[in-house]
């Protein structure tokens, strides 16, 4: 990364929008309504935002899970990566032979920089899902950022993870309906000396047991956990200038170095 890289700003955000559910034509149609005029250097999409999210069974999932590689959704991904020159994190159903893992691809300028498996699966999502077993962060030459996916934000080691890693933002596709996650980012962020950006959907679905109302509120947030911008739309695309090399060095008001401290603490990823 070049020192003009470094120390420039870049035009980061998210799409929050009610997913259709099982409807990827539809969702890949909205997706690329709202981006055809917009210009970013990385986006957030919500948690599973091909398919929905509200499946009753393993075996309603199973047809709807794609290649996280070359599926449908993946190359239309690739191909609007490309046409923006953009990075995007989106959230889908991955299949991989019989196992599925509730997934964030990672596609940067028509190029496949990889996938993030969700490690922490909700009771719901254990009945559907494989759970993934590591996390690694990427640099799409503006920045270096790690991606957790809803439930993954309430472990507070798997954002460290990330951060001792070099994390300069944590990128968090999300589908929920309570109110917790959307105070708990701040910490998240503040805790890491990172920037984050949430993208939670909106709308509801409803299963065969109960029903969903996604609440949206998506957000960009500052290294101190301050908000930037938050959704109160429920389609919203939501673009806010932030400096990577600012949260290169992890530090706040208390402490020069927060990874010093953390460093203290023995601490791996998930198993």
């Amino acid at each position: 990364m070049s020192d003009d890289q470094q120390n420039a700003a870049m035009v980061a955000g998210f799409f929050q929008f009610p997913v259709a559910f099982a409807d990827l034509e539809r969702n890949m149609q909205i997706i690329q309504q709202a981006l055809a005029q917009a210009s970013f250097d990385l986006l957030v999409l919500p948690e599973m935002c091909s398919t929905g999210y509200m499946f009753d069974s393993r075996e309603h999932l199973l047809p709807y899970g794609e290649s996280a590689e070359d599926g449908v959704f993946v190359e239309f991904l690739l191909a609007l990566s490309a046409q923006k020159q953009a990075t995007l994190i989106a959230g889908m159903v991955e299949r991989n032979g019989d196992a599925l893992y509730n997934t964030a691809v990672v596609l940067s300028r028509g190029k496949h920089l990889g996938k993030q498996r969700k490690c922490h699966l909700s009771k719901l999502e254990k009945k559907l899902f494989d759970a993934g077993s590591s996390l690694q962060c990427f640099d799409d030459g503006n920045c270096r950022f790690g991606v957790l996916t809803c439930f993954d934000l309430w472990i507070p080691e798997a954002a460290r993870v990330l951060a001792r890693d070099g994390a300069q933002l944590f990128c968090c596709p999300a589908n929920y309906g309570g109110p917790w996650t959307t105070g708990l980012v701040r910490t998240r962020a503040m805790e890491n000396g990172s920037y984050l950006i949430c993208c939670n959907r909106s709308g509801r679905e409803a299963g065969v047991d109960f029903q969903a109302h996604f609440r949206g509120e998506s957000q960009i947030l500052g290294r101190m956990g301050e908000v930037l911008l938050a959704a109160q739309e429920e389609t919203l695309l939501g673009l806010q200038a932030i400096y990577p090399a600012d949260a290169a060095i992890k530090s706040n008001v208390m402490c020069d170095d927060l990874m010093a401290e953390a460093r203290r603490y023995h601490l791996h990823g998930p198993q």
